[in-house]
């Protein structure tokens, strides 16, 4: 077998759900399967209700949803997540933590109204209920997922991205059981909720609540090697705690400004800055906290690469180009208008086992590890593959392709 056809790089990981050997693989199938029979039950019911306003529900959910998903896929800025394992996040999003969640928020809501009466519960059973059981229910997924594939989530910035997908699928279809429960599921209404729940909400919900959790998930199970477990504990209570805290006040009638019903003109746009006064808070910390991750995700490369540097593997401006994916993407479009698609090809598909290259390195204890030695040698082979075609290798002195 070729070293172009073993791909020594794939092995690092188990980027498959189809994990029968890991009992976590079992328990979210089952999850999923029972809720999934009432999840489709339920949507079954809203469709019979209003077909229009339950396709008009979904329609423009999708064009909400398709870009968040586009954006938190890039944000890894080195090893992207595998589909089938965001596709699961989503699922469990989508389908068992909205499912269980009603059960666990209508239990407890019934204990608040108990113990503070009617009226408190009226006004703060969202804060009280909400807030625990959904970003417990949705990080409970996330933690499956981290167990059924457990080389994927190796990051504080891979916890946020499964996180973050997590809660959009949950998102999703709570906004769909709001615009037909709660907006009387007619088009008109469907569209009054989606300005609420979406333009002047969407930025600021579940996938941010859910990123966070996720990364306190990543923090556990990512830095064994460099924390000890109490501090990584600290860390991930914090980043946990804030998203219910978040969540906690989005809920709760504190800063409950908007205008009275029905709506007209400048009303709308009271809704929005409203909702930025809650909202915006997190949405800068989020945005801090996912840029220091991924400074922390290019530290990591450039460290765990520097005993490679002029080795096969990598030459120091092929590190230079790794490290940013800007200059990647740049690099593989000057490929390609020079020596074609297979030639960028094959520079796409360097650049990525040089990444695994970095992970290898970060595991093994010895320079001349045979998995280590392996990867070496397979970047080397796809280097010598792309300058063997016409015309790719004078980019050695553009790309860094030449030297070792």
């Amino acid at each position: 077998m070729s070293l172009l056809s073993a791909r020594p790089g794939r092995r690092l990981h188990h980027a498959r759900l189809w994990q029968p050997r890991q009992p976590a693989f079992w328990l979210y199938a089952i999850v999923v399967v029972l809720t999934g029979i009432v999840a489709i039950a339920e949507q079954s019911l809203y469709r019979n209700i209003s077909p229009s306003g339950w396709a008009l529900s979904w329609f423009l959910l999708i064009l909400y949803g398709s870009p968040i998903v586009l954006v938190v896929y890039v944000l890894d800025l080195y090893e992207r997540e595998p589909v089938p394992l965001l596709v699961a996040a989503f699922v469990w999003g989508a389908v068992a933590a909205t499912t269980l969640s009603a059960v666990g928020n209508t239990g407890w809501g019934l204990a608040v109204a108990r113990v503070g009466g009617p009226e408190f519960a009226a006004r703060w059973t969202a804060a009280l209920t909400a807030p625990f059981v959904e970003e417990i229910l949705k990080g409970c997924g996330i933690v499956l997922i981290a167990l059924i594939a457990r080389d994927e989530v190796d990051d504080v910035m891979d916890g946020f991205v499964y996180g973050a997908i997590c809660g959009l699928g949950f998102a999703i279809v709570e906004d769909v059981v709001y615009f037909m429960a709660v907006f009387g599921g007619r088009p008109s209404g469907v569209l009054q909720g989606v300005w609420l729940r979406v333009v002047a909400s969407g930025l600021y919900g579940h996938v941010l609540y859910t990123g966070l959790v996720g990364m306190a998930i990543g923090v556990v199970v990512s830095r064994r090697a460099r924390e000890p477990l109490r501090r990584r504990l600290w860390t991930a209570a914090g980043l946990a705690g804030l998203a219910v805290a978040a969540h906690a006040l989005w809920n709760s009638p504190v800063l409950a400004l908007f205008p009275g019903e029905p709506w007209s003109g400048l009303d709308y746009l009271v809704v929005v800055l409203v909702t930025a006064l809650k909202g915006l808070p997190l949405l800068v910390f989020v945005a801090v906290a996912v840029t220091l991750a991924r400074r922390r995700e290019r530290r990591w490369l450039r460290d765990a690469l520097a005993g490679e540097v002029g080795l096969d593997g990598i030459s120091t401006e092929e590190l230079r180009l790794l490290e940013s994916p800007a200059r990647r993407r740049a690099a593989r479009r000057r490929m390609g208008r020079r020596a074609g698609r297979r030639a960028a090809r094959l520079l796409h598909r360097l650049q990525r086992e040089q990444v695994n290259l970095a992970m290898v390195a970060s595991r093994v204890d010895r320079d001349d590890d045979p998995a280590l030695v392996r990867q070496r040698e397979y970047c080397s082979s796809l280097r010598d593959a792309m300058q063997a075609i016409p015309a790719a290798a004078p980019a050695s002195d553009e790309a860094g392709m030449g030297s070792r």
